[in-house]
């Protein structure tokens, strides 16, 4: 079985913020019988009907449930996921989603994850007193809380935007920071936070939803998104928690984290998405 990446931007842009040995398609032309299709859940366009018209079947991987109604009619919605042969979901509230929005394609459901690259994605050997964040998140909240976090921290204490950064300059931000807020909007799994946490980084911050899956104490702290108060007063409570006592993200406290976001786990799932869809 071959598979590839159906790529709209042109041979001359390419991704290469990551590594990857993806095989790049540039034409859309498909063969009934023969492909199937996984459309994102916010660019399906008219696609669905283009390749349900030639008798091409196609899934729908829902990476974010809240963007299921994006660039789509609102009137095709319901068709579009009724003739969808599978409906591939990245987490457990993309699925209570479609469950909710679409009830009568629950038997289709399959689930699969995301995995980190723990190669690079692990804490520094020397931690330093920051804390980082990225602003592209909901920028308009971050603009609220770092001007008066800055005027709060302990003296030594500083706070790096992480942005326009490659997969590994990201990690080793990551690595040396001690804390990682999370600004995350609706999501279905948010990633930078599991990213932060695997560089050994207390998270803060909003769910997206989606983390919630993953959103676990002593690692995680959780803040109403909105909270700007409640954010800096928790941000501050833990940085004077690792003035006080040092103390820093347990090795066993990551043991799930590792394992959930795993090669081994990924590969699992998709292994039992192939054998739904194929």
């Amino acid at each position: 079985m071959n598979s590839e990446v159906l790529y709209n931007y042109g041979k001359n842009n390419t991704v290469d913020w990551f590594e990857h040995n993806a095989r790049i398609k540039y034409d859309r032309k498909f063969e009934p019988g023969r492909d199937i299709v996984i459309l994102p859940e916010c660019l399906i366009f008219d696609l669905w009907k283009t390749l349900e018209n030639a008798g091409v079947e196609y899934g729908i991987f829902v990476q974010n449930g809240y963007l299921v109604s994006k660039n789509i009619r609102p009137d095709e919605i319901d068709a579009c996921y009724a003739s969808a042969k599978s409906i591939i979901c990245i987490s457990e509230d993309a699925m209570r989603c479609v469950r909710s929005f679409f009830p009568d394609a629950s038997k289709k459901l399959i689930r699969v994850i995301y995995s980190v690259n723990q190669k690079i994605f692990f804490p520094s050997e020397r931690k330093e007193n920051i804390i980082t964040y990225m602003p592209r998140k909901q920028k308009s909240h971050s603009d609220l809380l770092i001007p008066t976090l800055h005027r709060k921290l302990p003296k030594g204490w500083k706070i790096e935007p992480i942005d326009g950064m490659t997969e590994v300059q990201v990690a080793a931000a990551l690595s040396k920071s001690k804390i990682f807020l999370a600004f995350s909007d609706f999501e279905g799994l948010p990633v930078p936070p599991v990213e932060a946490a695997l560089c050994g980084n207390f998270v803060i911050g909003y769910t997206g939803q989606g983390g919630k899956e993953y959103w676990q104490a002593p690692i995680f702290t959780e803040i109403e998104s909105g909270d700007i108060v409640d954010f800096l007063e928790k941000t501050l409570c833990k940085v004077n928690q690792i003035e006080e006592s040092g103390i820093k993200v347990n090795e066993e406290d990551l043991n799930w984290i590792k394992s959930h976001f795993s090669d081994h786990q990924e590969i699992q799932l998709l292994r039992g998405m192939l054998a739904a869809i194929v």
